[in-house]
C-alpha cells in the first residue's frame, strides 16, 4: 500500500515538475520575443525543441535566420537579462499566461494564418473564435462611424459573435465599448506587451473587457512598449482571430486597410461600410468596395449571409468540451459533412454524429442538405 502511494506521489511531483520545466523555456523565449513563425520553425529544426536551442543557440545562428548583427548583439545581451523567476512573477502579478503554437488552447482560426505568433501573451479567457468578427477603422472617428460601429457591434453581439478590435481610439474603442454594453464577448489585440495599456485613456476599457469574460491579447513580451512598427504587426493577429473583418471609416494607407488587405491573403472575408464620399481622407471603405475587395454592408444580415447563417439571437456564453470546440472549429471555415469531418476527428461515424446533434441541440449547428454548418 505504502509503495503504491510512493510511487503515485512521486508521478504526481515528476509530471508538475516536468511541467515547470518546460514552461521554463517556452517562457524564456516568449520574453526574449525576437522569433516570429519562420525563425521559431528554423530553430526547432535545427536544435529539436526550445530547451536544446536555449542552451545551444549562438549569435551565428541568428545572423544565417536573417537577424542584422546589431540586433543579434542586443539580442544575446537581453538574453543574459532574463529570469525565469522574474517571467512567472510578472504573469502572476497581471493574470496573465502564454501560450505557444502547439499549444491545445492556442486559437485556431490564428494558427492557420501564413505567419502566426510563435508565443501568444493572453489576459483574461480566450472565447472560442468560431463565431467572431473584426471590427477595424479610424481613430478619428465621426459621428457616423459611430452609429454604423454601434449598430453592427449590437447586432453581431445578439447573433453570439466574439467581437475582436484593437483597443485603439475611435472605431476600435467604440465596437469594445459597444459588445460590453450588448454583455458580449470581446477581445482587444494590443501593439504592447499585455501589461502596458496603450492608449492611456484605455485603461479603464481595458480592464472592463477582462471584467466581462473577454480577452487581451499581444504576441510582444512583457514590458514591451507601444512601438509604431508593432501595430501594423498586430493587424494579422486581429485579421487572423476571424473569421471575416468589417472596415468603418479609415483611410486608403491606414492600419484598417492593412488588416483588410492581411485578411484577404489569409483566405478570410472582408466587409466594409460605404462611408460619405465628401471625405476623401475616410474614403478606405469605399476603396475596398469599388476595387471589389469588400463586400459592400448596411445590415448585420449581409455579413451572416456570406457566412452561411441566419440572424438568429443566440446563447454567446455556451461552454464546449474539446471534442466541441474541435467541431466548431472545423466548420468556422466553411459548411462540412460527415464524410468531411471524420478523417480530420478521432471519432467514428455514430459517435461524431452524436455529437454534432449536441452542438445542434445548443443551437450552434444545423444540418443544411448534406452538410453541417453553424448557426
Amino acid at each position: 500500500m505504502k509503495s503504491a502511494l510512493f510511487t503515485w506521489v512521486w508521478g504526481c511531483y515528476f509530471r508538475r515538475a516536468t511541467l515547470i520545466f518546460m514552461d521554463e523555456y517556452i517562457y524564456l523565449w516568449a520574453q526574449w520575443g525576437i522569433l516570429r513563425t519562420p525563425q521559431y520553425e528554423a530553430v526547432i529544426n535545427r536544435y529539436g525543441n526550445l530547451k536544446e536551442a536555449w542552451h545551444k543557440i549562438t549569435p551565428e545562428f541568428l545572423l544565417k535566420c536573417g537577424f542584422g548583427a546589431d540586433k543579434v548583439t542586443r539580442a544575446m545581451q537581453d538574453r543574459e537579462a532574463l529570469s525565469f523567476h522574474y517571467i512567472t512573477q510578472k504573469l502572476e502579478e497581471t493574470g496573465a499566461r502564454i501560450l505557444y503554437k502547439e499549444d491545445k488552447d492556442y486559437p485556431f482560426l490564428l494558427s492557420k494564418i501564413a505567419d502566426p505568433p510563435p508565443f501568444l501573451f493572453v489576459r483574461g479567457k480566450l472565447p472560442n473564435f468560431h463565431k467572431s468578427l473584426s471590427i477595424v477603422g479610424t481613430r478619428a472617428i465621426t459621428d457616423y462611424g459611430r452609429q454604423a460601429t454601434e449598430k453592427f457591434t449590437e447586432e453581431f453581439v445578439h447573433n453570439g459573435f466574439v467581437i475582436v478590435s484593437g483597443l485603439a481610439l475611435g472605431v476600435d474603442a467604440c465596437a469594445h465599448h459597444a459588445a460590453l454594453k450588448h454583455q458580449g464577448l470581446t477581445v482587444a489585440v494590443l501593439g504592447c506587451g499585455v501589461d502596458e495599456i496603450y492608449p492611456l485613456e484605455n485603461v479603464r476599457l481595458a480592464e472592463s473587457i477582462l471584467e466581462s469574460g473577454g480577452a487581451i491579447v499581444s504576441e510582444y513580451p512583457l514590458g514591451a512598449p507601444a512601438l509604431r512598427h508593432h501595430f501594423p504587426e498586430r493587424n494579422r493577429i486581429i485579421a487572423g482571430l476571424t473569421r471575416g473583418t468589417l472596415v468603418i471609416e479609415g483611410g486608403t494607407k491606414s492600419g484598417a486597410l492593412i488588416t483588410a488587405r492581411l485578411a484577404l491573403e489569409y483566405n478570410r472575408d472582408v466587409f466594409a461600410v460605404p462611408h460619405e464620399i465628401i471625405r476623401a481622407e475616410l474614403n478606405g471603405a469605399n476603396h475596398l468596395i469599388k476595387n471589389s475587395k469588400a463586400k459592400l454592408v448596411e445590415r448585420a444580415a449581409d455579413i451572416l449571409e456570406d457566412f452561411q447563417m441566419s440572424a438568429t439571437p443566440c446563447q454567446l456564453r455556451l461552454d464546449f468540451n474539446e471534442a466541441e470546440k474541435t467541431l466548431l472549429n472545423l466548420l468556422a471555415t466553411g459548411g462540412k459533412t460527415i464524410d468531411d469531418l471524420s478523417p480530420l476527428t478521432p471519432y467514428s461515424v455514430p459517435a461524431l454524429t452524436q455529437r454534432l446533434i449536441a452542438l445542434e441541440l445548443k443551437g450552434v449547428v444545423k444540418e443544411q442538405g448534406a452538410r453541417w454548418v453553424l448557426t
